[in-house]
């Protein structure tokens, strides 16, 4: 309305008007104010559900790679191997050739020609010579020793000869040891007699080849007692469970000086492995039982032998009792309970971390991230070729290999691990496997530092093996003492296993020496007991080792050649 005719001219009008738009006025600002808090509040709203949905799907995820995870633990292989198909290149071109820096030629020898024929299996000859030969002479009625032409006596020209392996049950046997007595008849005294046997147990009923066979064959065959009480039945005689307890606990605190002496010398290594395993434990309260824990530490190759200890939890009083006094690299897993063992000693200790658990959880998160997951399982495949072809050199000509070859993967794996760290859901299978390399970086590329130490800690995860196996026949523990003295048998066994001696043997030739107070620890340690006693060292599974290591390692350069002669550049 530009033409002011229009206008209104009395005041009161005015201020009626005037009042009017006042009020429109207040209520488009109230209506203006309720629009930006509905706004506000819709866009909290969304902000809330877009939270919500950003973490429903890491939960989704989460739980997709759990449940592939319980499927394959269940139905599928229990190992890691990623097998490739036929004609498929060892993966070393994942990322684009620009980024990817060369990988570093390996001389390995030609592939195997398809046409070439399959080696015949040679026979295996079993070695009798060893055994006891009873000779049986199945000869011919005398009606037929005649002659049927001329009537005469025939005349032995010869004989053939048939072996059959037999097996005969072994038996209990009781040895009466008679000790005559001597008098004089005369004074009436000075009586005499000859010393009785000795016994591992003193008065004991119990021999030396009977107890071995009860030890050897709950801590390295892993047959319960319960079960070994069934067997003696069938020998003639029930010998109860709580008996043969008892004869355990005695052997067990007689074979405690040479567990202490072979810690200490554990404890000398420069090199040292370890790991644990749980076990279940009664304990005769409200719960029933708990659980504790088996522990192993693996000497280096100056100080072959494997120590057991036990613990009634997983804190770190446990190792951190065991470890004192250790200064050298300590390799273990991820455990926290070690951080605060690494700190106290200062530079005493080295942590040392596994590139086979790391692995494992890169491996898990393959099936939701194939491309990266696989690409970090390629250059960790590379750090592990780079071992196989320095297992056979010293230690100081592995460190120099490590360093000109495994460096700049480990530096490749470095980079992409950065980059990777602000792509992925933190609840995500690779996240957490980036998280955990990345936590333990410097743990993992510290065995490129010295030839002597391995790239994981397998060696102690195998030397634990003994507990898992025999976890699943004797069930549990009977009680908190039997822990400890588990061990001492435990570490008996791995000496005897690491060193491939006959274990029967063994045990029954340490229950003699101590029982005769022969404390002459430095023969009895088993790498020295092999030296001196050659035939209770098992050949076979030495020769059955190295065949498998020979064959392993032919496979392996194999695969390596023909992964080189994929290359374009080869």
């Amino acid at each position: 309305m530009d033409n002011a005719d229009f206008l209104p001219t009395d005041l009161a009008e005015c201020h009626r008007l005037l009042l009017a738009a006042h009020r429109e006025s207040v209520k488009l600002e109230q209506r203006a104010v309720a629009s930006e808090q509905q706004a506000a509040e819709y866009n909290r709203v969304l902000d809330e559900t877009s939270a919500s949905y950003q973490e429903l799907r890491q939960q989704h995820t989460a739980t997709l790679e759990e449940l592939a995870w319980y499927k394959r633990w269940v139905h599928g292989r229990r190992g890691e191997r990623i097998v490739e198909a036929d004609g498929q290149k060892h993966l070393f071109d994942l990322l684009p050739v620009n980024d990817a820096e060369p990988t570093v030629a390996v001389d390995s020898p030609e592939p195997p020609s398809p046409t070439t024929r399959p080696t015949r299996r040679r026979r295996r000859e079993m070695d009798l010579s060893r055994l006891p030969h009873i000779r049986l002479e199945l000869d011919l009625p005398a009606e037929e020793k005649v002659c049927s032409c001329c009537q005469r006596a025939k005349d032995r020209i010869g004989e053939d000869l048939t072996k059959i392996l037999e097996f005969v049950p072994s038996q209990l046997e009781v040895h009466e040891h008679v000790r005559p007595k001597y008098a004089c008849r005369y004074c009436k005294d000075c009586v005499s007699s000859p010393p009785p046997p000795p016994r591992p147990i003193a008065r004991g009923i119990a021999g030396p080849g009977l107890i071995s066979q009860i030890i050897v064959s709950k801590f390295s065959d892993h047959l319960p007692l319960h079960r070994q009480e069934d067997i003696f039945v069938r020998h003639g005689l029930h010998l109860a469970r709580s008996t043969q307890c008892d004869w355990v606990a005695a052997v067990a605190d007689l074979l405690k000086p040479l567990y202490d002496f072979q810690k200490e010398r554990v404890l000398q290594s420069a090199v040292m492995w370890t790991d644990d395993t749980p076990v279940k434990v009664l304990t005769g309260d409200e719960d029933g039982s708990c659980l504790g824990r088996f522990w192993t530490y693996v000497g280096d190759d100056s100080h072959p032998y494997s120590v057991y200890d036990f613990t009634m939890s997983r804190h770190r009083d446990g190792p951190q009792t065991f470890l004192e006094g250790f200064q050298g690299y300590l390799q273990a897993d991820a455990y926290g309970g070690y951080d605060a063992i690494y700190l106290e000693s200062g530079r005493d200790i080295t942590e040392v971390a596994c590139w086979a658990h790391a692995r494992r959880k890169f491996f898990d998160a393959r099936t939701n991230y194939p491309r990266e997951s696989h690409q970090i399982l390629e250059w960790i495949q590379q750090l592990y070729d780079i071992e196989d072809r320095g297992r056979d050199l010293a230690a100081a000509a592995r460190r120099e290999l490590r360093c000109a070859e495994a460096n700049p993967v480990l530096d490749r794996i470095d980079n992409y691990l950065t980059e990777l760290t602000v792509t992925l859901l933190p609840k995500s299978a690779l996240a957490k496997a980036v998280t955990y390399a990345r936590n333990q970086w410097s743990a993992l590329r510290c065995y490129t530092t010295d030839g002597r130490l391995t790239i994981d800690n397998n060696t102690a995860e195998r030397t634990l093996r003994h507990q898992a196996i025999g976890r699943k026949n004797w069930m549990f523990l009977g009680r908190e003492t039997a822990g400890p003295r588990a061990a001492i048998l435990y570490t008996i066994m791995a000496g005897a296993k690491r060193h491939r001696i006959e274990p029967w043997s063994y045990v029954r030739n340490l229950l003699m020496r101590l029982q005769a107070d022969n404390w002459q620890f430095e023969e009895m340690l088993p790498d020295r007991w092999a030296v001196s006693h050659p035939e209770a060292v098992l050949t076979h599974r030495l020769e059955e080792s190295r065949k498998k290591a020979a064959a392993k390692k032919n496979r392996r350069a194999q695969r390596r050649a023909l992964a080189a002669a994929a290359q374009p550049n080869s």
